[in-house]
This record gives C-alpha cells, sequence and structure tokens, in this order.
C-alpha cells in the first residue's frame, strides 16, 4: 500500500517519505549501541586481542540463545578459541535455508532480510538494530579513517527502486533529508540518463560517494569520455557490493580526482575486509574471524566468521567468496599472517581455463583494454568449460570483426587455444533483480 502510495505522488512528496523512512533508520542504527562500538573500536590497542575476547563472548552466546547451535557445546563446552574453531562443523547457504528458525537466536524486534540472489537462489535471514548499529558503526569507523564522517552530503546508489516504473521526467534520484544523503537509481545509470546523473552531482556536491560499483565507476567513464569538468571533488569514494578491478579503480579516481577505498563485507554479515590509506587491503579482525581454504595459486576461498550477526549467527560460515594473497599461507597460519592482495568476490565471479585454470576479472578486464576506444561495457558467460559467451555493448561505427580479432587475440593469452569465443551485440548488458551489473557469471556445475 505504502508502494503504491509513493509511486502516485509528487516526487517532492516522495523526497519526504524518503526521508521519513530515513528517521526509522536513523533511530535502528545509530542508537546506544552504535556508541558502544564506537568507542570500543577507537579505545581498542589490539585488534587481534580484541577478536579473542570476541569470539568468545559470540560463541558463548549463541550456543545459550540457539536451538541450533547449542549443540556445538559438545564439541567445545564454551570460551571458543581460535586453535579450537576448527573442530566445528562448516555452515552454507542451504544449511541457514534449511534451518532458519532454530539458527536464530532472537524473537523480538527482529527485521527480516535477505540476498539478492544473484548467484541462484536468494536467501532469506533474520537480523536485529543491535547487529545493524554495531555493523554501520565499524563501516563509519572505516570511513572516519579516510576523512569521511557521518552527516557529510553522500551520494549512494543501490537496488532501491526509488524511481517509479510510469516516470517520465528524467529525475533518477531521491533525497534523504534526516542523513544528508542523495539515493540514486542503480536501474537507471546508464546511456543517454547519465548526463542528467552528472548535472545532479555537480548540483548536490557530495563530499563522498559509496554504493554499486559498476554504477560508480560507469558515472567516471562518462566523465572521463565527455571531458567533464566537476565542480566538487569527493574527500573519498567507496564502491560496495561488487567486486573492484584496478581498472575501476583508476577511472574512477581519474574522474573524481580522489581516492577510491575498497571494502569488502556482506548483507548477511561477514567480516569487514578494508583498504588503508596507503592502498593495502586489510583484514578487520575486530568484526570476525577469516578462514582461508586453498583453490590454486595464491587464491584461496573465505570461511567467516561474523561477530556483527548475533542473530542469525554465521559461524564459519561458506560464504562463496574468494581472494588472492600475496603469498600461499603457511599450513599453521595465523590471523596475522593473512595479507589480501585482491578481493576476487564471489566464486563464480571468475571463469576457469580448461588449459590455465582460474582466470579472474582483473585478467578479462586488461583483454578488454584492446577495445577500450570501441567498448561500452562487456560480460563474460561461461556455461562450459570450452566456451565462453561474451556480450558487448558498442559504440557506433566500431569494425566488429577487427575488434574480435584482437580480443580472441588476448582472450588466447589467457585460456589458452582451445577455448571458442561466442560473441554477442547488445544494447545493454541485462542487469541483476537487484540492479547490479555481473562482469562475469560462472555457470559451471561442478565448479
Amino acid at each position: 500500500m505504502l508502494q503504491k502510495i509513493y509511486n502516485l505522488s509528487p516526487i517532492f512528496f516522495q523526497n519526504i517519505m524518503v526521508s521519513v523512512k530515513g528517521v526509522q533508520i536513523f533511530k535502528q542504527r545509530y542508537n546506544k549501541h552504535y556508541k558502544k562500538e564506537l568507542k570500543e573500536l577507537s579505545d581498542s590497542k589490539d585488534k587481534f586481542k580484541l577478536q579473542e575476547k570476541r569470539l568468545e563472548e559470540f560463541y558463548n552466546y549463541i550456543t545459550e540463545h540457539s536451538n541450533y547451535f547449542s549443540k556445538y557445546k559438545r564439541i567445545v563446552t564454551k570460551d571458543l578459541t581460535l586453535d579450537e574453531i576448527e573442530l566445528l562443523p562448516f555452515m552454507d547457504k542451504e544449511i541457514i535455508r534449511n534451518n532458519l528458525e532454530e539458527i536464530v537466536t532472537r524473537e523480538k524486534n527482529i527485521i527480516r532480510s535477505g540476498t539478492g540472489g544473484s548467484t541462484g537462489k536468494s536467501m532469506k535471514y533474520y537480523t536485529h538494530p543491535y547487529d545493524i548499529s554495531r555493523k554501520i558503526a565499524y563501516l563509519d569507523y572505516f570511513k572516519a579513517k579516510h576523512g569521511v564522517y557521518f552527516g557529510m552530503r553522500r551520494v549512494s546508489v543501490g537496488g532501491r527502486p526509488i524511481v517509479p516504473a510510469k516516470q517520465k521526467r528524467k529525475i533518477f534520484w531521491r533525497y534523504n533529508f534526516i542523513l544528508n544523503q542523495l539515493y540514486i537509481s542503480a536501474y537507471h545509470a546508464d546511456g543517454d540518463n547519465l548526463k542528467y546523473y552528472i548535472n545532479k552531482l555537480n548540483e548536490f556536491k557530495p563530499q563522498t560517494l559509496d554504493g554499486y560499483t559498476t554504477v560508480i565507476h560507469r558515472l567516471a567513464k562518462y566523465i572521463i569520455n565527455h571531458n567533464i569538468e566537476l565542480s566538487f571533488t569527493p574527500i573519498a569514494i567507496f564502491p560496495t557490493a561488487e567486486a573492484l578491478t584496478s581498472e575501476m579503480k583508476k577511472d574512477i579516481e581519474e574522474a573524481f580526482g580522489c581516492p577510491v577505498r575498497n571494502q569488502y563485507a556482506s548483507s548477511e554479515g561477514a567480516p569487514f575486509i578494508t583498504e588503508n590509506r596507503n592502498g593495502e587491503l586489510e583484514i578487520n579482525p575486530e568484526t570476525g574471524v577469516f578462514e582461508l581454504k586453498h583453490i590454486e595459486k595464491n587464491i584461496y576461498e573465505l570461511i567467516v566468521t561474523g561477530f556483527y550477526t548475533t542473530t542469525t549467527p554465521l559461524l564459519r560460515y561458506k560464504i562463496g567468496d574468494s581472494v588472492e594473497l600475496f603469498n600461499q599461507l603457511p599450513k599453521n597460519y595465523s590471523q596475522k599472517d593473512i595479507r589480501i592482495k585482491r578481493i576476487i568476490g564471489r566464486n563464480n565471479d571468475f571463469l576457469q581455463s580448461n588449459e590455465r585454470g582460474i582466470v579472474t576479472n582483473v585478467n578479462l578486464s586488461t583483454a578488454l583494454k584492446v577495445g577500450e576506444r570501441s567498448i561500452v561495457s562487456a560480460q563474460f558467460i561461461q556455461n562450459s568449460l570450452d566456451e565462453i559467451n561474451i556480450y558487448l555493448v558498442l559504440k557506433s561505427g566500431t569494425n566488429r570483426e577487427i575488434l574480435e580479432k584482437e580480443l580472441t587475440k588476448e582472450l588466447n593469452l589467457r585460456f589458452g587455444n582451445s577455448t571458442r569465443y561466442i560473441f554477442k551485440y547488445v544494447d545493454e548488458i541485462e542487469k541483476t533483480s537487484g540492479g547490479k551489473t555481473r562482469f562475469t557469471i560462472n555457470n559451471l556445475k561442478d565448479w
């Protein structure tokens, strides 16, 4: 009913409705738990000792309040340590789907949420203002290290459908007065619409931007390609929800003239990996435990325990994401040994060669450089080991035959000569239900 009222209302009233929702979000997030978490993070002198303390507290709480986790007491009685965590079984999305009501630790004031399901089936889970506020506190703690503080003019891009389908006016954003936040639509940010976004950015003059990586990158490419001079310079930009390649980061920093700081977490509550002021990725042990399972070379699958998931606990959770490390880990590695070179993302966000193993997003994005003057956007989909479907949006006048020849040469360097490439030309890359644009999709069943 509220959505129907929203869709039929004039835009100025939609802004009011968004701001009313902002009041609800403010109360939910910026409470006593937020303040306590921010203080504890700021006061901590040893983040690894804080990790050990929080692991004990997390384990004791969930085994006491969850029917599902109460059985773990037979394995580790209480005060779980990092050395003992391997004694416990793994979790995955199917376990949560099939046992959610047994897993949940709370009954009152819980909030039903879920993942978008861009890798397959969606997953529902429960959270609570306690978990949300502490997670937001850490996010604000991270941003403050880069000079961005709560209340600054902020542009955010995400998957909420803020623009009614029947709207004719080229106004693809709504303003949240409470959070001083301009929320821009991910669903309309392409083609000729981008000039309206840029005009609005110049008018609003944000001090920071955050949200979907591909949309922010699309705006950056438009700025660069059209030699647009912005009337503002953000303090920092924080892409989220999608993998950030080095090429994307370079483009965004060039367009906006400010640092881009990468971060990794997840909607369901994975612990944070963030970029420091030196451009180095670091695990944040205050937010959880990171276990790494070797895939190949320096690439590892992430298994996480998230301290901000006390309502639907994630304990040794196989989240389906991977990272590349600078060096292979020793057999009995510690949390301090984990030095991350790159966040790869979902395990189906990179492809596989039958000759050369894993081919990452970075490998693919560098291959596209041969056609950077012609290619507007691209997507790689793998349904079989020996064949890749390549969807391309091209600028008018592009010689497709020459482009395919050059791309094939580059891709053969990465996949070998036994892989076939099927080129498909489209007007637009299809978006997920959440408004994201996937760069790579791996549909191999035995992956």
